[in-house]
């Protein structure tokens, strides 16, 4: 795509996007552009795709079913929610609700059930479009579900014809087009209705007017639709004539965005700033995006260090837009740095108004000025939002001029300069921002001081001096015994958002108040960190050590005797180190691997046992907890997975029993990998029988672990060797039947996979890439794998709230001695992790110990036998 010099006309035979459209509506836009791409693609997945065509086609399948579904209701006051992943399939159901004449809310399908309907119940919804696979969800969310995608679907009309067909419900400017959903400080959601004009306007401010995605840009679209940052470059790339690449950061490693940008040759990148973080700590200090003209971020500070970060991958030809909005406002401020600008030092400022809106500040006496420091206030004649079904709220904010320009007085302080330029101080209330979206510490206040274990409850956000980034600390002051820390943080992610999970847990005899009995947050501890004694770095290398380790923490102090992983350290954070350390090019820097640092967890420890040079004769063995007078388990990774990412489980497995890691030979050690699920096991029983020379023996894997486990398990069965017990954590079967097929968006992408898998151990690959690489490669050998079923004892513990749990229940034709299969609740991955790692390392423990399990209810968080 590209516009004709001198006219308004861009080639497809669509007119450029202006500010005059946004006196119009977003339906007959959207139409006009996708009939001029009929078969141009518009959006793409990574698996599916949209031609201007099909878009129009699907859509308007939506729009068929919702009206019928609807006949009879006045279509501007029954809102629909659409609950789908971040896919093509959310764009079409999006653009074929509002073409229906509906509101529409889209809701996260990361966020837990019982919170959704909150919102689908306060917006009066009682109809969700979605899918086959969050169908079980979204039926929990609302009376009636419509799949337009699913078996039954009607026949899909000629593009023609359906465009014809959405355009049969005209709406007028100021309806309201979407809802979108925000913290309320009293635990109610607060529905923000944007209107058409004002969705209209924002696109032409955000694309065209500052040149951040004009026409024929190709934008790598990361953030959820369900935000008003996500949803208004949804709609955005399909007004302007722009193809949009969606990329979910939730369910794919942000170390494979570079690969990606470069494959859909994306020129554009919408991003957090905590996104562009990981693209940054994954590429390496030496890293590069090239190809980008604009990368856009919002939702958070962004100090100038991060900048220069962020500018120096992607060079000097791309322009860096750090910006300003809000739900209520859309967009208000851009500050845009290119080529040679000076970057700002400190917290980087968030710029100038936009076309169409004007800045002031509300000062200390009430009145407003266009500089000085105070309430951000936001004035514009495209200003059309307002809460849903709530008049009284909405005139707490909201004021109509005489002009017929509106007035929004905003939470947030800030400090506006004679030139304009706003650089934002914080909130006027005790709203935070936690990795970029809004949090009300109210709402999680309500919902702790709800349990029956708590009698008060506190929940603050907590700047880090160094970095600006917020965290959540909860002060809690228990009614009876004290809880654990982790009991409390599950019960905030059963119920709410990831990003309003307190990082910390603080145990209090009573809140802090005031002589008046006011709390007194003042008064409020900081939470601890650790119980080592503070030491700074004492030479330059621990300070190098130091700082990545900290970078990778986002803490902005620690102790070098302080733990890694009692500071919040994972097994994805290890990863992250290694990978950072390696991209030093340090000569003196031995052989690094997640090993060492499961035995050396500290800066000091660790900053020495890198410069040791002491190369592993078992670079596959990661002691995960060495001590202990009885029998080994030996616990298998999965592909592409350290051993370290085990190490949970490893502390909470009964004490007196040692447990060792094992991991894919040349993952962490420079050697090519076995290429088969056969080999790797030969391998592992090898170095098994160095460790434990007889049996019986005991063996457990996660993932793709769980099958070499059974592999082992049948080679020491063969060798004349007694097994105790053999463990599969949430494996698949070895049926390939049963396992996920790749899908490829074409031949090539297909073909570069390939390629990628056979450079496995042989290739380097920056940062995170290698442990990606690895896991493909792992998957390959997965779906290869058939064996005998196994005759000895054994527990298969499967994930019950994972995708795939259906197909990993299915071991019992495998299975012929002695066996059990349990399900627990939580997510393949989350069942490593706290809170969910509990009740499985009960589990593998009665089975080592030869206990019958307890059987309780799997919904309360705990375990029941199937």
């Amino acid at each position: 795509m590209g516009a004709t010099p001198g006219t308004d006309t861009v080639d497809e035979g669509f007119t450029r996007f202006s500010e005059e459209h946004a006196q119009g509506q977003l339906v007959p836009r959207i139409v006009e552009v996708a009939l001029a791409c009929a078969d141009t693609v518009l959006v793409a997945d990574g698996v599916d795709r949209l031609t201007g065509s099909t878009l129009l086609q699907r859509a308007a399948l939506v729009r068929a079913a919702v009206l019928a579904h609807h006949a009879g209701h006045d279509p501007r006051e029954t809102p629909v929610a659409v609950l789908r992943g971040h896919d093509v399939g959310a764009v079409a159901a999006v653009v074929g609700v509002i073409a229906a004449g509906h509101p529409v809310v889209v809701l996260d399908p990361t966020t837990p059930a019982a919170r959704l309907r909150h919102y689908v119940e306060a917006a009066g919804a009682t109809l969700v479009v979605s899918d086959a696979e969050r169908a079980a969800t979204a039926r929990e969310v609302a009376a009636t579900v419509l799949d337009p995608d699913g078996p039954g679907a009607a026949h899909r009309p000629d593009h023609v014809e359906a465009a014809a067909a959405l355009l049969g419900s005209p709406a007028d400017p100021d309806d309201v087009a979407v809802i979108v959903y925000t913290s309320g400080s009293t635990g109610a959601p607060k529905g923000v209705a944007c209107e058409h004009r004002s969705i209209l306007h924002d696109t032409w401010v955000s694309s065209e007017a500052t040149g951040a995605y004009p026409v024929g840009s190709v934008v790598a679209h990361l953030l959820p639709m369900a935000f008003s940052a996500g949803v208004t470059p949804t709609l955005g790339a399909l007004l302007v004539g722009a193809r949009q690449e969606l990329f979910d950061p939730r369910r794919r490693s942000v170390a494979e965005l570079p690969g990606f940008l470069r494959e859909v040759g994306a020129d554009v990148l919408l991003a957090s700033p905590a996104i562009l973080r990981g693209v940054i700590a994954s590429l390496g200090p030496q890293g590069r995006v090239p190809g980008l003209k604009t990368v856009t971020m919002a939702g958070e500070t962004v100090h100038g260090a991060e900048l220069a970060a962020v500018r120096r991958a992607v060079g000097p030809d791309c322009v860096v837009r750090n910006r300003y909005g809000s739900t209520e406002t859309w967009l208000m401020t851009e500050y845009a740095i290119s080529g040679d600008d000076e970057a700002p030092e400190g917290a980087t400022p968030v710029g100038w108004a936009v076309p169409g809106a004007k800045l002031q500040v509300e000062l200390a006496d009430g009145t407003l000025a266009d500089a000085g420091t105070g309430r951000v206030v936001l004035t514009s004649r495209w200003l059309g939002a307002r809460y849903w079904r709530d008049p009284a709220k909405t005139a707490e904010v909201f004021t109509d001029n005489p002009d017929g320009s509106r007035t929004f007085r905003t939470s947030d302080v800030g400090s506006l300069g004679a030139d304009g330029c706003l650089r934002l101080l914080g909130r006027s209330d005790h709203s935070v921002k936690v990795r970029g979206l809004l949090v009300e510490p109210g709402e999680v206040d309500a919902l702790l001081f709800a349990q029956p274990d708590v009698r008060e409850a506190l929940v603050v956000g907590r700047p880090s001096a160094r970095t600006g980034r917020m965290s959540l600390v909860a002060y809690v002051v228990p009614e009876g015994p004290r809880p654990q820390a982790s009991a409390v943080r599950a019960v905030v992610r059963e119920n709410l958002p990831a990003h309003m999970v307190p990082e910390h847990v603080v145990f209090l005899d009573a809140l802090p108040r005031t002589e008046r009995g006011k709390l007194d947050r003042s008064r409020l501890p900081e939470p601890p960190r650790s119980t080592a004694p503070f030491e700074a770095p004492r030479t330059g290398w621990e300070e190098v050590v130091f700082e990545q380790f900290c970078a990778v923490l986002e803490l902005e102090d620690l102790s070098i005797h302080d733990d890694f992983f009692e500071l919040g350290g994972d097994s994805l954070a290890a990863e992250a180190l290694v990978s950072r350390i390696e991209a030093l090019g340090d000569q003196a820097v031995g052989q690094v691997g997640t090993a060492v640092l499961a035995s050396a967890p500290t800066v000091a420890s660790f900053a020495a046992a890198v410069r040791s040079k002491v190369r592993s004769d078992r670079p596959t063995l990661v002691p995960l907890r060495p001590e202990g007078e009885d029998r080994p388990l030996f616990l298998v990774a999965g592909a592409g997975s350290a051993a370290l990412a085990l190490r949970t489980l490893a502390q909470r497995i009964a004490p007196g029993i040692p447990v060792l890691g094992l991991q894919a030979h040349g993952l962490e050690n420079r050697a090519l990998p076995d290429w088969s699920v056969e080999r790797i096991a030969r391998r592992h029983v090898a170095t098994v029988r160095e460790q434990q020379p007889q049996g019986p023996y005991r063996v457990a894997g996660h993932s793709l672990g769980g099958l070499v486990a059974l592999e082992m398990a049948h080679q020491l069965r063969r060798a004349g060797q007694e097994v105790e017990i053999l463990v599969v954590l949430d494996s698949f079967p070895p049926d390939p039947a049963l396992m996920p097929v790749p899908r490829y968006p074409s031949r090539v992408a297909k073909l570069k996979e390939g390629v990628s898998l056979a450079l496995t151990g042989i290739k380097a690959h920056s940062g995170l890439g290698h442990y990606i690489r690895f896991f493909r490669q792992g998957m390959f050998l997965q779906r290869r794998y058939t064996t005998e079923a196994y005759p000895g004892p054994a527990l298969v513990v499967v994930a019950g709230d994972d995708v795939d749990a259906g197909a990993r229940r299915q071991w019992a034709p495998h299975l012929s001695g002695e066996a059990r299969v349990v399900e627990v609740a939580g997510e393949h991955m989350s069942i490593l992790r706290e809170p969910r790692v509990g009740p499985v390392a009960d589990l593998v423990s009665q089975a080592l110990r030869a206990e019958a399990p307890a059987v309780v209810d799997v919904r309360e968080g705990r375990f029941a036998e199937r």
